[in-house]
């Protein structure tokens, strides 16, 4: 292979890394009286399903998800009056764009909150928990933040999927420049961990303990370091499972409404 055909090699696996592909059956997520919005951001415009009056809470999917993956989260939050609102990431769903990356899709979402009422709270799955995180991070106000299946360090996944794409170490390492340098896009810097140990709002961390996508030390490492974070434990419900289970969806939805009194609509 020449140092062309490498760099090119190198380049296509950092291309591949920032490209979700669409779900194999894409579902519509489908609310009662709900209407659909879109928001221009600096990543492309993003599109969102909002139903329900009373306190807002935002649901974010996770990589390659969509929409109708929250809703069991949405339908209980309409049955107990809250207002929602459904996010499709940046290159996912009806959102544009083809590629994106955690903090892309960060500062999508900090655009996007910018035009919405104030959030009551954020229910994120998977990757959806740091581009919350790296959101409320930068500014975003919200006042209480549930995270399900959470991913602790964007660098680790970067290099898992470098690996599993055929790089070496040294390659790996080249991609991981080439994502800094030439896309903007610092993996090394998006730390769930890092950030939480700074953020004030109350959270809740979800996850079970047979997730084989994202491993529950993730999340214990997370909670740990973010002050006050309660961690829920469960099993058997591996990493998608959980976004319909009866008992999670209300651990999450009995967290939001703690303090749903608190928040003006």
């Amino acid at each position: 292979m020449t140092d062309a055909e490498h760099r090119r090699r190198i380049e296509q696996v950092a291309d591949s890394f920032l490209t979700p592909n669409p779900p194999r059956q894409p579902v519509p997520l489908t609310l009662q009286g709900a209407r659909p919005l879109q928001v221009d951001t600096p990543h492309g415009t993003v599109a969102l399903l909002h139903a329900g009056s009373g306190p807002a809470v935002l649901l974010l999917h996770g990589w390659e998800g969509q929409a109708s993956d929250m809703a069991s989260f949405a339908h209980a939050l309409l049955e107990r009056g809250f207002s929602v609102f459904a996010m499709d990431l940046p290159a996912h769903g009806a959102s544009s764009g083809s590629q994106t990356s955690i903090p892309q899709s960060a500062m999508a979402l900090q655009a996007v909150a910018g035009v919405l009422p104030p959030l009551h709270a954020v229910i994120a799955h998977s990757v959806g928990s740091p581009v919350v995180v790296e959101a409320l991070a930068a500014g975003m106000p919200a006042q209480r933040v549930v995270l399900l299946s959470a991913p602790a360090r964007y660098e680790d996944y970067a290099r898992q999927y470098a690996m599993a794409a055929g790089l070496n170490a040294d390659e790996t390492a080249s991609m991981l420049s080439l994502l800094r340098e030439s896309r903007g896009i610092d993996v090394r810097q998006v730390s769930l961990p890092a950030r939480a140990a700074r953020l004030a709002q109350p959270a809740l961390f979800i996850h079970s303990a047979d997730d084989r996508v994202v491993p529950i030390e993730d999340s214990i490492a997370s909670a740990a370091a973010w002050p006050g974070a309660r961690h829920m434990r469960v099993d058997g419900l591996g990493h998608r499972r959980i976004l319909a289970d009866a008992a999670v969806v209300e651990a999450a939805i009995e967290f939001v409404a703690e303090s749903a009194l608190t928040c003006t609509a």
